[in-house]
């Protein structure tokens, strides 16, 4: 039976000690022997937070993968595979509102903008799992903006397509070196080293999100777009 602990535990072998482990699952209680399938959307928000704040306190290196794995391990949709480039045919979503726009070029507004991408997520009606993702990726992306372009800036886009299933599109964009290609081939491959993480950070929101695109240019800057659906 593949319960929080079983799983979540593997993805941390080696990388957390299994002392520091068992006090992160004492903190989720009951939740931590609860099978993964019985999960609520309400528990899997809940066990995700708090293993974000512990994963970003005792693995700092390789945080935004690990969170991206254990996002992946505890999500309902078995088959899915977030992070996948493109999306369905047919014509594209409308936009439902006017987009939010939020500058990032200060440490201090990572915070800001997860807090606005969470509060955006729950008041469009993303579940309290998703909403947990939505933050997770802006975080990771405005994290990229303030350490490797200095400035940016993150937009939150409100969608509602052909089906009826409403979304959030983030549009992260910058103005920095660009992304070399050889180098952006060494981040998608897992063998790019960067001593604040930036390519695992790409990696963890790919994984993290329903579309992806990156579109760099040395010299000129970096902007990526990605999509969260609603419940399906």
């Amino acid at each position: 039976m593949k319960t929080v602990e079983k799983e979540v535990g593997a993805i941390l072998a080696g990388t957390i000690s299994s002392i520091t482990q068992r006090s992160i699952f004492n903190r989720l209680g009951g939740l931590a022997t609860t099978p993964i399938q019985q999960l609520t959307a309400a528990d899997r928000a809940t066990i995700l937070s708090e293993l974000e704040n512990s994963v970003r306190l005792f693995a700092r290196s390789n945080s935004s993968q690990l969170i991206a794995s254990i996002a992946k391990a505890l999500s309902a949709e078995s088959g899915a595979s977030p992070g996948g480039a493109g999306g369905a045919g047919g014509a594209g979503p409308a936009v439902l509102a006017a987009p939010k726009k939020l500058p990032i070029e200060q440490e201090k507004d990572i915070a800001t903008a997860r807090l606005e991408a969470w509060s955006e997520a729950v008041r469009i009606g993303l579940s309290k799992f998703a909403s947990v993702k939505v933050a997770t990726a802006v975080s990771e992306l405005a994290r990229n903006i303030v350490f490797y372009a200095g400035k940016g800036t993150v937009e939150l886009r409100s969608l509602k397509d052909d089906r009826g299933v409403v979304g959030l599109q983030i549009v992260a964009t910058d103005q920095g070196p660009g992304i070399p290609a050889a180098k952006l081939d060494e981040i998608w491959a897992g063998t790019y080293k960067s001593q604040r993480g930036m390519g695992k950070g790409l990696v963890a929101v790919k994984k993290l999100v329903d579309e992806f695109q990156l579109d760099t240019r040395p010299g000129v800057g970096t902007t990526v777009t990605c999509i969260f659906r609603g419940e399906r």
